[in-house]
């Protein structure tokens, strides 16, 4: 987990403030690692995500966390409900600079006595756990039930009196404002480098902050602390006492730091922290911890959807791939043997044209194909039949394989259409930014049919009028039904996924299709026809169409447009080398007949080489 005691210290001053006296409203459990509490306090409503997941704990405190309960519920939740259902949050409490959060609340027994109850939350990486407490600090319940056989330290079982995380012996930075470097780094390993050195001697801080410590001094954070001269000590000593008083002087600087100073979709988020960190320049303030932390966490787990969303549709589209490549391969088999329609053709003559020479049964004969200067072919016969009827097998088989390949030469060229339309897709999934362009995708790959309209059905819409019960096969029907009628109403209420749409530093619209039934559109059905379509040269890319609304354009808007036309093609992206993009008027774009969605014709055509162009330096509209 990126935060680290530091910040623990501060969630936990800000949450003591905004949720002492919030009584519990609800709880549920949004997925198996992830407990949201719902908090009524002075006519607010708020609630607190404790995710858990293994591979990144995490805390979310906010008002408008729209998530939905597992259904059936965990036992984990249903015990936490039966304990803190109506229970006030009484304070909010954090064991010095560990990162650990003790949430204790008050609730009244089934006696109606009044009984406090602690709700622990530690979030350490892979053994991140929530557990529940009773006023003597025996375990309720926990998320991760843990044995002798995984910690002999610590069991976390119910009814077993629970035991914090073993201490680990640093200096608290109050403490350490009163010492002298040696006293700190008294017990150095040999091999540690300077940010190891100092988050492993200071509690609560992370190796972010040794990384700071180090900057401040003007030292390589990389170097070893015991190869440092007496100089150099000195100067990481006071670096370090510098943050340290900081931090007793409650000094903040809420700030999420990134990897680029541009403002796009593809800078990476890199810490998250309370304290300045000026070895990291590029940075986004924010008026408290909290605030930076939900940010930090909600810009986390939508890189982590989006990922896990374009992994799912790249899995379904290299699936579709797969299958048909399988295809065309046995239709090249097909079309392979279909080619000997021909050859037996030929045979069936040649036998025909000697029959009078042909009175045995035999297993072949030598013939002069008088097709080829009279050249003798040796022909293959069922001796089981007479030379008529070998023909007439040879005329059988020329039939059937004519057909064959008539039919195998129409599927491959289908084939062919097929994973070139796939490509396309894959292009689009490559270029994909967002999670609406992920939505469009998926909506194209799943051949949905126009979204219905109709309401969600509840289950007593489908019940049947009193009488006799329904059957089990009635009653599952009715279930099925109920599903796929929800299904739909859910896609029936997703918003209408709408284009791309940019304004050029001149000021005209440019729209670029997210799917290629999203290029169909704004081509064929909505731009006019002396609107300016763009499209990568002999490739599969997106159709972007400059709105000139009968204007001249300008060559600036021209070379923009070409460049997002190169930019969601996904060609040379990296390498900053320049494609080659074709342009006309619409009227001169028409659809290919019988074509895949996004498949047009076009002429009258220029061409022009163009560096790709991040659309991050466009204004959306």
């Amino acid at each position: 987990m990126p935060v680290d005691g530091i910040v623990i210290k501060n969630i936990r001053n800000e949450l003591d403030r905004e949720l002492a006296g919030a009584k519990v409203e609800r709880i549920i459990m949004s997925d198996r690692h992830t407990v949201v509490l719902s908090f009524y306090n002075r006519g607010r409503k708020t609630q607190l995500l404790l995710g858990m997941n293994p591979s990144m704990p995490e805390l979310h405190f906010g008002e408008n966390l729209k998530l939905k309960g597992l259904n059936p519920p965990p036992a984990f939740v249903l015990t936490l409900r039966k304990y803190l259902l109506g229970a006030r949050l009484i304070k909010v409490d954090a064991p010095s600079f560990e990162r650990i959060l003790d949430l204790s609340f008050e609730s009244l027994n089934d006696l109606g006595d009044l009984t406090e109850k602690r709700l622990i939350i530690e979030f350490m990486s892979r053994v991140g756990n929530t557990i529940l407490l009773n006023q003597s600090g025996v375990i309720h319940t926990a998320l991760r039930h843990v044995d002798h056989s995984v910690n002999r330290y610590r069991e976390i079982l119910p009814a077993h009196p629970y035991v914090p995380p073993p201490p680990q012996n640093k200096l608290l930075p109050d403490d350490l404002l009163k010492l002298s470097a040696a006293e700190i780094f008294q017990q150095q390993n040999a091999n540690d480098n300077l940010a190891k050195a100092v988050y492993k001697n200071v509690a609560g801080f992370s190796p972010a902050l040794g990384r700071e410590a180090a900057f401040r001094a003007g030292l390589d954070s990389e170097r070893i602390y015991t190869a440092l001269s007496e100089a150099e000590k000195g100067r990481l000593h006071r670096a370090l006492l510098a943050i340290c008083q900081e931090i007793n002087d409650n000094k903040l600087f809420p700030a999420l730091y990134y990897d680029d100073s541009s403002v796009n979709s593809e800078r990476q988020i890199i810490d998250v922290h309370c304290i300045r960190l000026t070895h990291l320049p590029y940075f986004e303030t924010y008026t408290s911890t909290l605030e930076a932390v939900n940010d930090y966490y909600t810009q986390i787990r939508n890189v982590r959807d989006f990922q896990t969303k374009k992994h799912s549709l790249s899995s379904r589209l290299e699936e579709k791939t797969r299958k048909t490549v399988r295809k065309r391969e046995l239709h090249e088999e097909d079309s392979a043997r279909g080619r000997e329609a021909e050859q037996h053709k030929l045979y069936g003559e040649l036998l025909l044209s000697n029959l009078h020479r042909l009175k045995d049964a035999r297993k072949s004969v030598i013939v002069q194909n008088y097709y080829d200067e009279n050249k003798e072919i040796e022909i293959v016969l069922d001796p089981r039949y007479s030379a008529a009827d070998n023909a007439r097998l040879y005329f059988k088989k020329y039939a059937r394989n004519k057909r064959r390949l008539e039919q195998a030469e129409k599927l491959l060229e289908e084939d062919m259409a097929q994973l070139a339309y796939l490509e396309s897709i894959k292009v689009s999934l490559s270029c994909a930014s967002d999670f609406d362009d992920l939505l469009a995708i998926e909506d194209e790959l799943s051949e949905e049919k126009p979204r219905p309209t109709a309401k969600k059905l509840e289950c007593e819409d489908l019940q049947q009028e009193p009488g006799r019960p329904a059957s089990k096969r009635r009653r599952s029907g009715q279930y099925k039904q109920l599903q796929k009628v929800n299904k739909q109403a859910e896609k029936a209420s997703r918003h209408e996924l709408l284009p791309r749409r940019f304004l050029s530093s001149d000021g005209f619209k440019i729209i670029v299709g997210r799917n290629n039934k999203q290029n169909d559109r704004i081509t064929l059905r909505q731009a006019r026809k002396d609107d300016l379509w763009f499209h990568i040269k002999n490739a599969p890319g997106a159709h972007v169409v400059i709105m000139a609304e009968g204007q001249k354009l300008p060559e600036q808007t021209i070379l923009e447009a070409a460049g997002l036309a190169a930019w969601y093609a996904g060609t040379n992206r990296a390498g900053g080398s320049r494609s080659s993009v074709d342009y006309c008027e619409v009227r001169h774009v028409w659809k290919a007949r019988g074509g895949k969605p996004g498949q047009v014709l076009y002429d009258n055509f220029q061409t022009i080489l163009v560096s790709p162009l991040d659309p991050a330096n466009l204004e959306k509209v």
